[in-house]
């Protein structure tokens, strides 16, 4: 169409794009909406930039946004920019998204939160592409080597958000990636483990927590997560939505599980028995709801501290270690169907998308034995509630 005048804008109501002839088109959409876009090359690309609505942004002042834009652009600079920093989050803003897309839940989400605020700052007030490599070594220098573990975990966290900023083209490159290894003091490699009573004594460790003073449900949760081999967390979270007593099947959803895949858990008879004896006293949709906080699954403290009471030191974790040494050497089992039961990955991804089998049936026959071996018979030893 011909050039734009003011007298006739009136008469552009057909859907379309109509120019002036230097780069300035007045967009008209289906709905009758209509707004000002120019089109210039800026540093070699062609570009579109959005003038505004029609409705506020006269033909004159259009045209006058496009001749500043123009001049910009023609002197090497970039008419963009400002509007691209206007949309630029923080690093907080930025840290929620990918809070919110990664779902960070429950305590772990907290902790991670908790963490960037108190250890990071310095950055989280800052927009996404203000954050330089520098930055972020002043923030992990100082806890790289007295504080390794927590180091690591900012990092990841840190690293994470800036990925997320470049992948949405609010920074060109991630400052906390592979170029700043070199700059971060070198540590000492030293592999924790978790601290795990030998296989030999796990029999007379159920016995002690079943004989404890600590309260009906929290000794149940002890038991059930030491006959399943499972995760603390997901032992505590458990619902009876996911328990199938008849088939005696108990599937975590992936949403629950570190590795983002459903997980299903064959039920020894001692196992059953304690899930039988939790849903006589089923209070909610929990399996292990605690009775101070009515709803919610037990504090993962209130466990760790009922296990510490008769086994200091230890931990929850330690359990899944103890079974997997116990099924190494005590059982004639693949090393494939020791892994699967506690939920590991197993193979390179090539391998896992040719063996679809989870090998249930096999874990079940190990599980029951396992039951049978901390037990003493497999469930003849039920959990014995406080009068």
């Amino acid at each position: 169409m011909g050039r734009l005048t003011v007298k006739g804008l009136a008469k552009l109501t057909a859907p379309g794009r109509y120019g002036d002839g230097n780069g300035l088109y007045l967009f008209v959409q289906r709905t009758g909406a209509r707004s000002w876009v120019q089109r210039l090359v800026v540093n070699g690309r062609r570009r579109d930039i959005g003038l505004g609505s029609a409705r506020f942004v006269t033909l004159a002042e259009a045209r006058d946004q496009a001749f500043e834009n123009r001049k910009t652009a023609r002197r090497g600079g970039d008419p963009f920019a400002g509007k691209r920093e206007h949309r630029i989050p923080t690093f907080r803003t930025a840290s929620e998204n990918v809070a919110a897309t990664r779902e960070w839940k429950g305590r772990t989400g907290q902790m991670r939160r908790s963490a960037l605020e108190m250890h990071a700052a310095a950055l989280m007030d800052r927009r996404v592409d203000q954050v330089g490599r520098e930055d972020v070594l002043r923030v992990l220098v100082p806890l790289w080597t007295s504080k390794p573990a927590l180091a690591r975990k900012l990092r990841v966290w840190i690293r994470g958000v800036l990925s997320w900023a470049q992948g949405h083209g609010h920074v060109d490159t991630n400052c906390a990636a592979d170029a700043i290894s070199g700059a971060l003091p070198k540590v000492k490699s030293t592999r924790e483990h978790h601290a795990a009573i030998p296989y030999q004594d796990v029999p007379a460790a159920l016995e002690a927590i079943d004989g404890s003073t600590s309260g009906d449900v929290v000794r149940a949760c002890l038991r059930f997560t030491i006959l399943t081999a499972a995760r603390s967390s997901e032992a505590r979270e458990a619902t009876w939505d996911e328990i199938d007593l008849e088939a005696r099947e108990w599937r975590i959803p992936a949403a629950r599980m570190k590795t983002d895949t459903e997980h299903r858990v064959p039920l020894s008879g001692a196992a059953v028995g304690v899930l039988e004896a939790m849903r006589a006293h089923r209070s909610s949709g929990l399996v292990f709801a605690s009775p101070k906080r009515p709803g919610k699954a037990l504090d993962p403290a209130a466990v760790l501290k009922a296990l510490q009471r008769v086994y200091p030191d230890r931990t929850m974790h330690g359990f899944r270690s103890s079974f997997r040494t116990w099924a190494a050497e005590k059982t004639s089992v693949t090393r494939d169907i020791a892994e699967t039961a506690l939920a590991h990955r197993v193979g390179s991804d090539v391998e896992r998308s040719y063996a679809r089998s989870d090998l249930f049936e096999k874990r079940r026959q190990l599980m029951a034995a396992w039951a049978a071996f901390v037990t003493g018979d497999d469930g003849a030893k039920v959990l014995r509630f406080h009068a």
